[in-house]
């Protein structure tokens, strides 16, 4: 493999992992209400009594996931643990296991 061939791979990967930042899973309030998949492909969609109703792309921010509801409009949820996720209006989002 040649040197431009090796710096466009890690370029690359280093691309996918930007985009989703490793994070994925299913989170919801305790209520089971409403539900959010976290994807690996950066994209997560959104459930609200079992129907299925949107779908954004997102990124992890060190400690923030930002969910791009709009162009240049994001929602900001701060991952408080690996299973607990607080967003606007405080809303407590839980992992799924």
């Amino acid at each position: 493999m040649n040197i431009k061939m090796k710096h466009f791979v890690i370029i690359f990967l280093l691309f996918l992992t930007a985009c989703g930042g490793g994070f994925s899973g299913e989170y919801r309030t305790l209520q089971g209400a409403i539900v959010m998949d976290f994807r690996p492909d950066g994209r997560v969609t959104q459930s609200m009594v079992g129907n299925s109703f949107a779908e954004f792309d997102f990124e992890r921010d060190g400690d923030e996931i930002k969910i791009y509801v709009a162009p240049g409009l994001a929602q900001i949820y701060e991952i408080q643990s690996d299973d607990v996720l607080i967003g606007p209006g405080g809303v407590t989002l839980v992992r799924r296991r």
